[in-house]
């Protein structure tokens, strides 16, 4: 029993050190619940402009994309204890985060926003926002911006699980405004809620770079170097565009 229970043990690491060290297969560590960038569609799956993406730089670089889920705020702690190779979800390159991942190439390039029923008047001011209270999604950059200019200012910060919980307290008056990826908020949230009673205002700020990458595992040099290989390649051979057109129409989210 003892001598089972030592192969068994053996077995189980050398099952899971050949998974951590399979050279065919990039973990891609992912929130789906951020569309039109990563969804699920209602059977389950996943869909959306970044994990078509990352599966035809998978089929560039001929590897096997596998899609990790989990809660945004622990992308970069499952990166940093090897659950996943890389984080592909809308991550936006910030001072903070670059002490922590290395980041590839930009993928895509888009501002925060602040969305706020139209009435109401608000603008993304300490001033017009003292005594409400903003919602935000946790761990994202968008957080730390609000907790950096407005917390001290008497404003109410509060955080949810993920960015469909924040527009719903939003539309039930629960929150006054919430800060998010522009982009994602227009699609998403006006046009396809048909929310016009809400404005989506661009705010721009040091702590809300419109830069979004890949990001890797500090000194995984060789794997940044592979995967901005594999994006170059889609930017020449057209399936970036032809991805970008699918969600966006003409809309450009990359800017050499």
């Amino acid at each position: 029993m003892k001598t089972f229970s030592w192969l068994a043990l053996g077995l189980a690491l050398l099952s899971s050190s050949s998974i951590a060290a399979d050279k065919d297969t990039i973990r891609f560590g992912v929130e789906a619940s951020f569309a039109p960038f990563e969804y699920k569609k209602p059977d389950g799956s996943l869909t959306g402009f970044e994990i078509d993406l990352g599966n035809a730089l998978c089929k560039q670089l001929h590897k096997k994309c596998v899609w990790v889920q989990a809660n945004f705020d622990g992308l970069i702690p499952s990166l940093n204890v090897n659950k996943i190779d890389a984080v592909f979800s809308s991550l936006g390159i910030t001072d903070k985060r670059s002490k922590r991942v290395t980041f590839t190439n930009v993928v895509w390039t888009g501002y925060s926003s602040m969305l706020s029923r139209t009435q109401a008047h608000l603008k993304a001011t300490p001033e017009s926002l003292k005594g409400k209270v903003i919602g935000v999604q946790q761990g994202t950059m968008q957080e730390h911006y609000v907790r950096e200019r407005f917390a001290k200012h008497g404003v109410e910060v509060r955080t949810y699980q993920d960015q469909d919980q924040v527009y719903s307290d939003l539309v039930n008056g629960r929150i006054d405004a919430s800060f998010q990826d522009m982009i994602q908020a227009q699609f998403t949230f006006i046009e396809a809620g048909k929310n016009a009673q809400f404005t989506n205002q661009q705010v721009e700020d040091v702590l809300l770079p419109a830069d979004t990458a890949i990001a890797v595992k500090k000194g995984n040099a060789e794997l940044v170097a592979l995967l901005n290989q594999g994006l170059q390649a889609l930017h020449d051979n057209g399936t970036y565009d032809r991805i970008q057109k699918h969600y966006f129409g003409e809309l450009k989210l990359y800017h050499k």
